[in-house]
Parts: structure tokens; C-alpha cells; sequence
């Protein structure tokens, strides 16, 4: 099982294309799925406040931010959970 996921925020989602912003860790370990996706979406918060503070539109670009980020990281864990067809044929 996965025990730690780097959150990744987009910078700018409001206005332009995609940059890497920054990361946080996530302690996963031992969490149910609610706290997992609350601690994500913590985490979501404090990258993407640092990346949207200076914004024109900064509330409109965190709350975008926030979902997007937020969104992409449990899609990602989700993914990363899954067996792939190398493991299942392995056992």
C-alpha cells in the first residue's frame, strides 16, 4: 500500500496554461479514505494559497485550484491502488 502521496498544485489555473507550483507530503498511512481526502485537500489548500495569493482573481483561482488539485491527487492514488496485470498474474 501506498503510505505518503506529494500533492502537486497547478499554478495559475484560472488564467493560463499549467505550471508546476509546489509539493506537500501526505501521511497516508493507517487513514481511512475520508481522512485521506481530508488531509489531501488540506494540503491542496496551503500549495495552492502560496500559488494563488497574487492573482487578480485570487479567490476564483484558489477555490479553482483547490478542486483541480484536490481532484487529480485522489485520482491519482485511486489509480495508484490498483493492481495492475504484471502484480495479479504475479500472485
Amino acid at each position: 500500500m501506498i503510505r505518503t502521496a506529494i500533492l502537486t498544485a497547478v499554478a495559475a489555473l484560472a488564467i493560463t496554461a499549467p505550471a508546476h507550483a509546489g509539493s506537500v507530503r501526505v501521511a497516508l498511512a493507517g487513514k481511512s479514505p475520508a481522512q485521506v481526502e481530508a488531509e489531501v485537500t488540506k494540503a491542496a489548500k496551503t500549495v495552492c494559497f502560496r500559488e494563488t495569493r497574487s492573482e487578480t482573481l485570487a479567490l476564483e483561482a484558489y477555490t479553482r485550484c483547490v478542486k483541480a488539485t484536490t481532484e487529480v491527487a485522489m485520482g491519482t492514488l485511486a489509480t495508484a491502488q490498483i493492481p495492475s496485470a504484471s502484480t495479479m498474474a504475479a500472485n
